[in-house]
């Protein structure tokens, strides 16, 4: 995490990316976000634009998901920037997408 932290601080924006597992973030997410509490009283990441991108069965699978990302970025008080919701469950599937990769497009373009 040492070596993580300066990259965060540094950046404009920030995107959590993750598979839903059980609706909820994989365990490697979750141990990031569990480290991001010193950054509470620190400030550090205060205004940081912040981007979700969520991969599961769909956009509805996400929803406890992002409930707990809003959650997390009013506490830390990030701005919510936007989010890229797919349907993917395989390696690559998302790259297929042409839809979707055009809507990240313009998401990133609008950042």
């Amino acid at each position: 995490m040492q070596q993580i932290y300066p990259f965060m601080e540094a950046a404009d924006v920030i995107v959590f990316g993750t598979p839903v597992y059980w609706y909820g973030p994989s365990a490697k997410m979750k141990l990031l976000i569990d480290r991001l509490r010193p950054y509470v009283e620190a400030k550090r990441l205060r205004g940081k634009r912040v981007v979700v991108s969520p991969s599961a069965e769909g956009p509805v699978a996400c929803d406890p998901l992002l409930e707990m990302f809003r959650r997390m970025f009013l506490y830390l008080k990030m701005e919510f920037a936007g989010k890229v919701l797919v349907k993917a469950y395989d390696k690559g599937e998302i790259g297929e997408n042409k839809k979707e990769l055009k809507k990240a497009f313009a998401l990133g373009a609008s950042l």
